[in-house]
């Protein structure tokens, strides 16, 4: 077998397509035998070679470090013996916690691709082994959607969803917010921007993921106290050693129907992408959240916070790689807030002690995690109990932290911290 295809497929690795850097790797990898463990380390990558009878793993946190431990040059160092064109071999995968085998017989141009988890087991046979390789590297062009469905599924780093560090959860908490996040309470008619910082930590599997989000927004406070709301969350995340990014914009209108009752219907766009993990994808999103005020006493308020959206991926496309995750999911978000009243002033500003609870739940396709818990507490401005009487006095000032847990070993936590003005 040859890697006459190395160059070209590292340069869409970096475009960042996921079924290009897919491809990259196991067409790459298909050069190697018959009995073969499988891959088992911590890293997001894992690989484990075999040719005539020799075995040898390694494993990488960018995928496209994957090109350089199955070149030419590294399979010679690693097997004396090896001959790309004859020598029968194994390679086995794990991408993301998704196990991907490919293999040649001695002498055989005949590629064998198998996915056991979706039954997948093509033949490639196209006289040579680089033709055998061009039809699977086509096959994955056509066919690749259903392998980035199943990480969805079966990862739990995928940056897009399944996870509390993905886009869509990102994109679930902020429309939650928008609807019941007290600082919304404070603000007097006209203009105001909020800016913050969030830095959370989440474990699931083997895996680590550091969060950091700078948080920007916007709101225009009507007359009668309703508020256009607009989010612009940005977001850096390292997973072990390899980045991720994403970006999304939430547009909301928080309506006060009673007095101690708002509805905040929203959309919303977001987009991630990491060229190390080899994903790229978008999400959309409709969603309405209801803030209702249960008690409002002196000494304590409690309000109920209850969010029902869905939000679906568009097809990306990314040179002759076209990406279409075809994934839909309605999500449910419930919440409780008692919020405690701080007794002595700060800088002549009211605050409060808030203590609160959510229950995330998605709904539709299929996901590592189906369901997380957020358990917090935040010191900031103090809530109005009238959603006609926003509490000026108080101060648009928070910090707080969150725990995270969660379906499929979720756990984690959140610090944050925010100010309008």
């Amino acid at each position: 077998m040859t890697f006459a295809t190395h160059s070209r497929l590292r340069h869409t690795i970096q475009a960042g397509a996921m079924t290009s850097t897919l491809a990259a790797v196991l067409v790459s990898g298909a050069a190697a035998a018959a009995t073969c463990p499988a891959p088992n380390s911590n890293d997001i990558f894992t690989l484990t070679l075999c040719v005539d009878g020799e075995v040898r793993t390694a494993g990488t946190n960018s995928i496209a470090d994957v090109i350089d431990i199955i070149s030419n040059e590294s399979l010679d160092a690693r097997f004396p013996n090896y001959d790309e064109d004859t020598s029968p071999g194994e390679f086995r995968l794990d991408v993301r916690g998704l196990p991907a085998i490919l293999s040649y017989d001695q002498d055989s141009t005949k590629l064998v691709f198998n996915v056991p988890s979706l039954g997948i087991n093509e033949t490639f046979d196209a006289g040579t082994r680089d033709a055998s390789n061009d039809e699977f590297e086509d096959y994955l062009k056509d066919n690749g959607d259903d392998i980035l469905r199943e990480l969805l599924r079966v990862s739990p780093i995928d940056p897009l969803a399944g996870n509390p560090a993905s886009l869509q959860s990102e994109m679930v908490a902020g429309a939650f917010a928008a609807g019941v996040d007290p600082t919304y309470d404070t603000l007097a008619q006209g203009s105001s921007f909020g800016i913050g910082a969030r830095f959370g930590r989440y474990s699931a599997g083997d895996y680590n993921q550091d969060v950091f989000t700078l948080p920007l927004s916007y709101a225009y406070t009507f007359k009668n106290y309703d508020k256009l709301i607009v989010t612009l969350p940005i977001t850096y995340i390292d997973v072990d050693g390899a980045a991720a990014y994403r970006g999304n914009l939430g547009v909301a209108y928080k309506k006060n129907i009673f007095r101690r009752w708002a509805v905040t219907p929203s959309i919303g766009y977001g987009i991630t992408g990491s060229s190390d993990l080899g994903s790229l994808g978008h999400i959309f999103s409709v969603a309405v959240t209801s803030d209702l005020m249960l008690i409002d006493k002196p000494k304590f308020q409690l309000s109920m916070g209850n969010m029902a959206g869905y939000y679906w991926t568009l097809p990306v496309r990314a040179g002759d790689y076209g990406v279409d995750y075809d994934l839909t999911n309605t999500i449910l978000r419930n919440g409780l807030l008692l919020s405690l009243p701080w007794q002595k002033r700060i800088w002549g500003r009211d605050f409060s002690l808030d203590i609160y609870v959510t229950d995330t739940r998605f709904f539709g396709d299929e996901l590592y995690s189906d369901n997380y818990q957020e358990i917090g507490v935040t010191f900031g401005p103090m809530r109005s109990g009238d959603k006609l009487a926003p509490n000026t006095s108080s101060h648009p000032f928070g910090i707080g932290l969150k725990y995270v847990t969660g379906d499929g070993d979720i756990d984690g936590f959140e610090l944050n911290f925010g100010y309008r003005f």
